[in-house]
């Protein structure tokens, strides 16, 4: 192969480039379930296992109602 490497002469090869695509991607992913909020009832649970105490863990959709009734139930400023 007169001296060169399976890789190139640049020693980057297209597994690395795919495997560092996808660290990427994970990260991107993450990043925009944090942002839109996807990703509370996780953090919750996170949370709730840290957490030792005697309170029953709410399921999804009680989880959902619980984040709904504390975003509307403050007064509104609005008019």
């Amino acid at each position: 192969m007169n001296g060169v490497s399976a890789v190139g002469e640049t020693g980057f090869s297209l597994s690395s480039f795919v495997a560092w695509l996808r660290r990427v991607a994970r990260i991107a992913w993450r990043g925009l379930r944090e942002w839109c909020g996807d990703a509370a009832y996780e953090r919750y649970l996170r949370s709730a296992g840290a957490r030792s105490g005697a309170r029953e863990l709410l399921s999804p959709a009680e989880f959902y109602v619980e984040q709904l009734n504390r975003r509307y139930s403050r007064p509104n400023r609005c008019c």
